[in-house]
């Protein structure tokens, strides 16, 4: 074999290294992204459930008319 197809197959192997590599690396990025998209999910879900229960609340329903006059007044203010 020449000196030329040797240098041709080293850099050849080199090459379908390096795509190995970014490709493990590209699968491993994708995994991390879905287990955080699964993740900010739930968040998401536990957040809406605490907001239904806080504006479900006693102290919640009754201060209403005062949130709701708080909003016009600022409103009007600017």
């Amino acid at each position: 074999m020449s000196a030329e197809a040797q240098t041709s197959d080293i850099a050849a192997e080199t090459e379908a290294r390096h795509r190995a590599e970014l490709d493990a690396q590209r699968e491993e990025f994708h995994r991390e992204l879905s287990r955080r998209a699964l993740r900010i999910g739930e968040l998401e879900e536990e957040m809406a459930e605490l907001a239904r229960e806080f504006e479900g609340s006693l102290s919640w329903r009754l201060t209403r008319p005062v949130r709701a006059l708080g909003r016009l007044l600022a409103r009007r203010r600017g």
